[in-house]
């Protein structure tokens, strides 16, 4: 999630993130909101798959991603993620 890097080198928040993502494209959840949902641990484990299959530097997981699961932060799940529920 290329995204993610925008939020990591504070160019953007994820709200301004996601907003773009609803305004200039249409979507009804930004890329954020999304992996939030789905649970960033689970987007962890499916890019490192990824990467390991293909060894290709667009899987690569981004450093923010891994740490805030490393502090729990999963999403919805956990109740904080990009957002708090």
């Amino acid at each position: 999630m290329k995204q993610l890097f925008v939020v990591q080198d504070q160019v953007a928040s994820p709200k301004e993130v996601d907003d773009i993502f609803k305004k200039c494209y249409s979507h009804k959840m930004g890329p954020l909101e999304t992996a939030d949902l789905i649970g960033l641990d689970t987007v962890v484990n499916s890019l490192n798959v990824l990467y390991e299959s293909y060894q290709d530097a667009k899987f690569r997981c981004c450093p923010l991603l891994i740490k805030m699961v490393e502090a729990g932060l999963t999403g919805r799940k956990s109740r904080k993620g990009f957002y708090d529920y």
